[in-house]
């Protein structure tokens, strides 16, 4: 399933609507939008946002903002989501989560690192799902908290699969999870869309299987280290180690992937998944011309059904570059236009923010 960063997408040919209270220092926007990725292909909806402040005249709190968007894709794929991050009492409160509906046929390629283009069969599936993050400042940039996660997904294809796909797809007639966990933050960037320094370190343990009844019992350990500098006052570099662990029966839609706009541009989201993944990606970006910019980025990654099972001989890699137009000078955001190359696919790319 893609996330919310294929969704919230790009602006090019049209420009938003936004109003904005004064008295509340509200501010509302409407943004139509047009996007691509291929898991998509090409795909339009709308995004509702807004900006503001929980408590007025108060010039410590970061602002805080809801996204609300809708798409439709011409592979007939739809979704509707809302997206939250709240920041309460001077930031030593930071709420956020998001609440979503899919209906998303997409590709499925099989599991672990060996599976071939040729192997892809179309799968269909209604997805409803909820996760919250509630985290409490412990100290300056560095946030603790709790996570509770709700997925659950009705199968459509299992009656026309093989029986020997259907064997390796745990979770294929659907499935209903429910987890909590803990999660711990440190940011440093001086701008979460469109870093140029600092440092972003996440950590998060969710336990499927001790406190709540579910069918599918697992955990899953997610690392999430990314690292940003600027060299000659221009030239951006960024770095991410990605790492996901899961250990016991791991529904297929919930196991780590390699692919899509955020993890090895170039592959199809999902080209590759097990209970195990390893990504490590480098991107230079740089400014060029009043609001438009260039990057490159590369990468590695490899799936595994276990942590043991991790073999250099089957490393993935991707590779391209990218234009960057920036769409809003105050927040210094961009919609990045990427094409990812890999060994056997390539990918477009036009979305929102930076991959990471």
């Amino acid at each position: 399933m893609v996330k919310r960063l294929i969704f919230i997408v790009c602006l090019i040919s049209f420009k938003g609507f936004s109003f904005q209270e004064d008295s509340l220092k509200h501010k509302i926007g409407i943004l139509p939008s047009v996007f691509y990725t291929p898991e998509t292909r090409l795909g339009f909806g709308g995004l509702i946002y807004s900006h503001f402040k929980t408590k007025l005249n108060d010039t410590l709190t970061k602002k805080s903002n809801t996204q609300s968007y809708f798409s439709y894709t011409i592979n007939k794929q739809f979704s509707i989501a809302n997206d939250y991050q709240i920041w309460l009492k001077k930031n030593y409160v930071y709420l956020t989560g998001t609440i979503e509906y899919s209906k998303f046929p997409s590709f499925f390629y099989g599991i672990g690192n060996n599976t071939k283009e040729s192997d892809k069969m179309m799968v269909y599936f209604d997805v409803f799902k909820t996760q919250t993050k509630s985290l409490v400042k412990i100290s300056n940039k560095f946030y603790g908290g709790i996570l509770f996660h709700y997925q659950k997904v009705a199968d459509k294809t299992s009656d026309f699969m093989p029986d020997n796909l259907c064997a390796e797809m745990y979770g294929n007639m659907g499935f209903q999870t429910k987890g909590i966990g803990s999660i711990i933050m440190l940011d440093n960037r001086n701008n979460p869309l469109n870093p140029s320094k600092g440092y972003y370190i996440e950590a998060s343990y969710t336990d499927y299987k001790s406190i709540f009844n579910n069918k599918n019992m697992f955990t899953n350990l997610i690392i999430d280290l990314r690292r940003y500098h600027t060299f000659l006052r221009k030239l951006i570099w960024n770095g991410n180690l990605y790492m996901a662990f899961n250990k016991g029966n791991v529904p297929y839609l919930l196991q780590a992937e390699i692919g899509g706009p955020r993890f090895l541009r170039g592959y199809y989201r999902g080209r590759f998944r097990s209970n195990n993944v390893i990504i490590a990606q480098q991107e230079f970006r740089m400014p060029v011309y009043k609001a438009f910019g260039l990057a490159v980025f590369g990468g590695i990654g490899e799936v595994a059904s276990t942590i043991n099972q991790f073999k250099k001989n089957q490393i993935h890699y991707s590779y391209g570059a990218g234009l960057r137009i920036r769409i809003n000078k105050k927040e210094n955001s961009n919609i990045r236009i990427d094409y990812g190359i890999t060994k056997d696919s390539q990918g477009l790319y036009v979305v929102f923010a930076e991959a990471f």
